[in-house]
C-alpha cells in the first residue's frame, strides 16, 4: 500500500512538470516560426481520455478551411450508408417518351450520358428530366464571386456532369501566329484569343463578365497542345447541350425542349449508371474535393428529411449528428459542407473533440497518411503514425487528424492558422514542426 501511495504521489507531482515541459517545447516552435501567436489555434487531446495535453487559443472561432470536410462527411455517411451509390436512371414513359432521373452524381460523365441515351428508341418524341434531387442553388453561401474561374470550386446541382468543367484545347500553329482553340463540348463560349505560338506553354484565362459570362480572354504563349478547364456557369444549359449532341449522334431530333417533370410510378426503368460513395469519400478526405463534399452533404440532407437536398438540410444532418454523439455545436457556425465559405467559424477545440468522439468511425480510417493526397509531400517520416485532413483557403491553413507518438500514445489534434501576413508554405511548415514535436515529446 505504501509503495502504491508513493507511485501515485510521484504521478501527481510529475504531471504538472510534464505539462509545463510540453508547453515550453511547443511555445519554442511557435516563437521560432515568426507567425503571430494570436493567429494560431492548437488543440491536442489524448485519444483515450479526451483530456487536453496542449492548447493554444483553442476556443477562438476561426475559419477552418477544408478540415471542415471531416465534420460534414461523417454525418452524411451516417445517413446515406457506406453502400450508397450515386444513381442516374432512364425511364420509358408511355409509347414515345422517356425520362432521365438525375442523381446529382459528381462522377457522371458525357460517356455515362451516352450509355443512358442508348436505351432511347429512334422514334421518341419527348424527353423529360427529373431534377428534383437537389435544390436549384448551385453555389455555397459565402462562396466568393472572384473564384468563378477556380476549377477546384465549380458550381454544383442536380445537373452535375463532367465535373462541371468545360474542356478546351489550344493548338499551336506557326511561330508568332495565333493558335487554334477547340471546344468539343459545343457549349457556347466567346473567345478573345490573344495567345501567340511561342517557345513555351504559359496560358492565362479570365472571364469578362462586362461583356457576358460566356466571354473568355486567353493570353500568353503556347508551344505544344495544352488542355484547359473552364468552370461551367450554367449547369442545366451544359447538360441540355450535351444531351442534344448525344441524341443527334443517334439521329434523334426532338421538336420540343426537354421538359422538367418528376418521375412517377408508371414510368418503367430502362437503365441506370451508378458510382459508389467510396469514390467520394476518398476524394473528399484525400484530395479535398469540394464538388463531392457539397453534393454528398446535400444528398444526405435530402434523404434524411425526404426533401430536395439543400444546404439547410445538410446542416440539419450535421446538427442531429452532433446531438447524437453528445457534442455541443451551439457556439460554432457552419454554412457549407466543404469549408470554402469564410462564413464558417469553428474552434480547434471543437474539431479535436469531434475527432475524439468519432475515433472508431470506419470512414476516418480513409484519412490520408503522409505520401497520399494532400499529404503527398509532407511529413513522410511520420507515415505510419499520422492520419490527417488538410485545409488551405486564401490566407489560412489547417490540419486535423490522429497522431501516434514515438512512445505509442494516441492523440486527436487540430491546428488552424489564420494569418494574413504569412505565406501558406510558412504556415504549413509550422504545422509540420508542431506535429513532429508532438510525435517526439508526447
Amino acid at each position: 500500500m505504501k509503495k502504491l501511495f508513493i507511485c501515485l504521489l510521484m504521478l501527481i507531482l510529475c504531471t504538472p512538470v510534464f505539462a509545463k515541459a510540453v508547453k515550453r517545447d511547443f511555445s519554442g516552435v511557435i516563437n521560432d516560426s515568426d507567425i503571430d501567436k494570436n493567429s494560431i489555434a492548437v488543440s491536442i487531446k489524448d485519444l483515450n481520455s479526451g483530456k487536453p495535453v496542449y492548447e493554444l487559443n483553442e476556443k477562438i472561432l476561426m475559419h477552418p478551411a477544408s478540415v471542415q470536410k471531416v465534420l460534414t462527411l461523417i454525418p452524411a455517411i451516417d445517413v446515406l450508408g457506406e453502400d450508397y451509390e450515386f444513381t442516374t436512371e432512364i425511364y420509358k414513359r408511355g409509347e414515345d417518351a422517356y425520362l432521365i432521373k438525375l442523381g446529382a452524381d459528381p462522377y457522371f460523365t458525357s460517356s455515362d450520358l451516352k450509355k443512358l441515351v442508348n436505351n432511347i428508341d429512334s422514334d421518341t418524341k419527348e424527353i423529360f428530366i427529373d431534377d428534383s434531387v437537389l435544390e436549384k442553388k448551385d453555389w455555397g453561401e459565402g462562396w466568393q464571386w472572384d473564384d468563378d474561374m477556380n476549377i477546384l470550386m465549380p458550381r454544383f446541382n442536380s445537373y452535375n456532369l463532367d465535373k462541371n468543367l468545360i474542356k478546351i484545347t489550344v493548338m499551336p500553329t506557326e511561330a508568332g501566329k495565333t493558335p487554334a482553340i477547340i471546344n468539343p463540348s459545343k457549349y457556347p463560349l466567346v473567345f478573345f484569343n490573344r495567345i501567340v505560338t511561342g517557345k513555351e506553354n504559359n496560358v492565362r484565362i479570365t472571364r469578362d463578365n462586362s461583356i457576358s459570362n460566356n466571354t473568355l480572354i486567353l493570353e500568353g504563349t503556347v508551344n505544344k497542345p495544352v488542355t484547359l478547364y473552364i468552370p461551367t456557369n450554367n449547369l442545366k444549359r451544359y447538360f441540355d447541350i450535351r444531351l442534344k449532341n448525344t441524341l443527334a449522334d443517334k439521329k434523334i431530333y426532338l421538336k420540343e425542349n426537354f421538359i422538367v417533370n418528376k418521375q412517377v410510378d408508371t414510368d418503367i426503368v430502362m437503365g441506370r449508371v451508378t458510382h459508389p460513395i467510396d469514390n467520394a469519400i476518398n476524394d473528399i478526405l484525400k484530395n479535398s474535393d469540394n464538388l463531392a463534399s457539397e453534393t454528398v452533404a446535400k444528398l444526405a440532407g435530402g434523404k434524411a428529411y425526404e426533401d430536395r437536398g439543400s444546404d439547410l438540410n445538410g446542416i440539419k444532418v450535421f446538427n442531429a449528428y452532433c446531438k447524437k454523439i453528445g457534442l455541443d455545436n451551439s457556439k460554432i457556425r457552419i454554412t457549407d459542407a466543404s469549408g470554402v465559405s469564410k462564413n464558417n467559424l469553428i474552434s480547434a477545440d471543437f474539431i479535436s473533440e469531434f475527432l475524439v468522439k468519432t475515433k472508431d468511425n470506419k470512414t476516418l480510417e480513409k484519412l490520408p497518411t503522409p505520401g497520399e493526397g494532400t499529404l503527398t509531400h509532407r511529413m513522410l517520416p511520420l507515415k505510419e503514425n499520422l492520419k490527417a485532413k488538410t485545409g488551405t483557403l486564401g490566407d489560412l491553413s489547417s490540419i486535423a487528424g490522429y497522431l501516434t507518438s514515438k512512445s505509442g500514445n494516441k492523440y486527436a489534434f487540430c491546428i488552424i492558422i489564420n494569418d494574413t501576413t504569412s505565406t501558406i508554405s510558412d504556415m504549413k511548415a509550422l504545422e509540420d514542426y508542431l506535429l513532429r514535436e508532438a510525435y517526439l515529446k508526447l
